[in-house]
């Protein structure tokens, strides 16, 4: 009854993007489109930077996973990329040290990265992030906080240490996390 249980928590996940023609997920290879159970070992290329965005089906958040992250972290299947990562739910929390903490220090970018958050900005409120002098401005989409290329401004993507502020609109700053590490990954390999 335990298992039966347990299945019940299960996640599927669909491929939305990968940066190579396919990944071995469990017994099968897989490509843009197919959909795996978060328990199922990811077999990733060796001597490749392989990168998979998927979306979550049941939560309909989205994920970046990165081959180089999951060896080094020695992660083995989505299950342990979620546990690992603090990236189960915490909906109800709702506060910006929260928000810190779901961020984490590193934010790998493949076409546009997404971090799911539990706190929704009030009206004339946001994110915004402070890099060399600029300061970009996020978006958060269905709870998840929106790091796409604007954030290089007229630049190729590559890593940056970036600050993460929130803006209230009587025109205070919150710093809610520093040294945030992004690292964009090749589109194709």
């Amino acid at each position: 009854m335990l298992l039966a249980s347990l299945s019940l928590y299960a996640e599927d996940f669909k491929i939305l993007y990968l940066n190579t023609e396919n990944v071995k997920i469990g017994a099968n290879v897989r490509k843009i489109g197919d959909t795996f159970k978060d328990n199922e070992v990811i077999h990733w290329k060796k001597d490749k930077k392989q990168a998979m965005k998927v979306l979550s089906l049941d939560t309909k958040k989205q994920y970046v996973m990165v081959s180089e992250d999951f060896k080094q972290r020695k992660m083995k299947s989505a299950k342990d990329y979620l546990e690992k990562n603090n990236r189960l739910s915490t909906r109800g929390l709702g506060s910006l040290s929260t928000v810190s903490s779901q961020i984490g220090d590193k934010i790998y970018w493949l076409e546009s990265a997404s971090v799911s958050i539990d706190y929704e900005p009030f009206p004339e409120e946001y994110f915004f992030l402070k890099n060399e002098g600029r300061e970009v401005a996020l978006t958060v989409i269905d709870g998840q906080l929106v790091f796409d290329r604007s954030i290089w401004c007229d630049t190729e993507p590559h890593p940056m240490e970036i600050d993460l502020y929130y803006h209230y609109k009587e025109g205070d700053n919150e710093l809610v996390s520093s040294g945030i590490l992004i690292v964009p990954i090749p589109g194709k390999i």
